[in-house]
């Protein structure tokens, strides 16, 4: 099954965002996405009965699929290649760091370019995988098990302040990862038990140009292997979100280093899923 998030005719996002299951070319309603993942196993049974949709899919205005409370954790170098260009080693455990849920935009919004970030702004495609069940010390088969689904991700990095964090010994990536509307998700999630991610291929393009091309199959840390390991220190509930990393490629791997200015138009596609757009915009569209 497909489903996807959107804003409540005549809402406001992120107040009024809803879930809805795609039926063809229409969506049929279900629940506002705060009420989907607190009782996603009914909702998904409700769904598997519907025949019909009500809204065309051209009529919707996207929303992340996710709650707005949703924890977004991400994995760092979870490509050996990627680890090689950011002269970085091969992690022995999963790396992970934090993003801001409300930094989550979809297909079409404009991500500014801070001033802080003189020279743009950096992409990572990544597969995103979100969280079906409450996981607390899971093994991988029970990771597994809870995934309810996949959409497409890009981690845009504010790289200035992440190159100037690791200048010291403590190293925090919180700003350079979380600049404003930095994170574009897909609307569309594909429940897990309609894909296979293990050889997935990914692209990141740039006015055109294809910067990264990748497959999952080179992921160092499966998706079940990620949730294990977060749950054993924190608890993940439906909802929450997993960046599994990026494929080599990114804008500060290359000599010169290359970023996306105010003008350049960002694709991120994995297959099997979809993509999303985004433009790249000065900083006066920070609001």
């Amino acid at each position: 099954m497909r489903f996807v998030g959107y804003v409540k005719t005549g809402g406001r996002d992120p107040q009024d965002r809803m879930m809805g299951v795609v039926i063809d070319n229409k969506v049929a309603p279900l629940a506002s996405t705060d009420a989907f993942y607190e009782d996603l196993s009914g909702w998904r049974q409700r769904a598997s009965g519907l025949r019909e949709g009500e809204i065309r899919l051209t009529e919707l205005t996207l929303a992340p699929p996710v709650p707005r409370d949703a924890k977004i954790v991400c994995a760092a170098i979870n490509y050996v290649k990627h680890g090689a260009e950011a002269n970085l080693p091969t992690p022995t455990f999963p790396n992970l760091f934090a993003r801001w849920a409300s930094e989550l935009v979809v297909n079409g919004t404009e991500i500014p370019v801070p001033v802080a970030e003189p020279d743009g702004l950096d992409w990572e495609v990544e597969l995103a995988a979100i969280v079906g069940a409450t996981t607390i010390d899971a093994d991988e088969k029970t990771a597994a098990e809870n995934v309810f689904g996949y959409t497409v991700a890009n981690d845009v990095s504010g790289r200035a302040a992440q190159l100037q964090s690791v200048t010291l010994s403590t190293g925090q990536w919180a700003l350079g990862k979380n600049v404003d509307k930095s994170c574009p998700i897909g609307s569309f999630v594909v429940t897990a038990d309609a894909i296979s991610v293990a050889n997935l291929k990914l692209e990141t393009i740039v006015d055109g140009d294809v910067m990264q091309r990748g497959t999952t199959a080179d992921m160092v840390f499966s998706v079940p292997q990620l949730i294990a390991f977060t749950s054993r220190h924190v608890t993940l509930r439906p909802g929450d979100v997993i960046l599994t990393g990026t494929p080599d490629g990114v804008g500060i791997g290359r000599k010169p280093r290359i970023y996306m200015k105010p003008g350049a138009l960002l694709t991120s596609w994995v297959e099997g899923i979809g993509s999303i757009t985004n433009k790249i915009v000065d900083s006066t569209y920070r609001k």
